[in-house]
């Protein structure tokens, strides 16, 4: 499974720079909502860190517990990959694939989730432990934080796929 994955992946990002990526970063709507995406990322990150979320997650992983196992990556779509790569190349990050570690997800790095904007489903998910662990009050305002996040992305999510995936569907399987 991880082999297809890596293929489909690698795939998408090649179909990415030789034709998609040209188009994505002239179109004036994605460059202003990547640039309001890229706020409310870094708000909803910010409640994470001010939470102890993600020092939590990180303890657990270095406990040998995680929650991202291989399979989660295709939670991502293709047009949120595809914001992935626009963030990347914005702010000079690098999205490397974890080639190494077959058990885990495609996108988990040595320091959590490569990608810039997670999947949906990684954003709302939340287990037992670390439930417990925020209690209620914290787990409230990391979902308000995310709010923001998650409304802006899925506008353009919804755009790049209306304009751009389904017309060329047959590129992109």
């Amino acid at each position: 499974m991880l082999d297809d994955s890596i293929k489909y992946f690698k795939n998408l990002e090649e179909l990415y720079r030789n034709f998609f990526r040209k188009k994505l970063k002239e179109d004036i709507f994605i460059r202003e909502k990547l640039d309001s995406l890229l706020q409310a990322i870094n708000n909803s990150r910010k409640a994470f860190i001010e939470t102890g979320s993600f020092e939590f997650c990180a303890k657990c992983a270095r406990a040998g517990e995680k929650c991202c196992q291989a399979g989660l990556e295709w939670k991502l779509n293709r047009s949120e990959f595809f914001i992935n790569l626009l963030l990347a190349e914005k702010t000079g990050f690098s999205i490397k694939l974890n080639l190494e570690r077959p058990d885990d997800c495609l996108f988990l790095g040595e320091k959590g989730c490569s990608l810039i904007l997670t999947p949906l489903f990684c954003r709302n998910f939340f287990c037992d432990k670390l439930s417990k662990f925020l209690g209620h009050k914290k787990l409230i305002k990391i979902q308000h934080a995310m709010e923001d996040e998650a409304i802006i992305s899925f506008q353009l999510a919804d755009y790049i796929n209306k304009k751009y995936i389904i017309p060329y569907l047959s590129m992109v399987r």
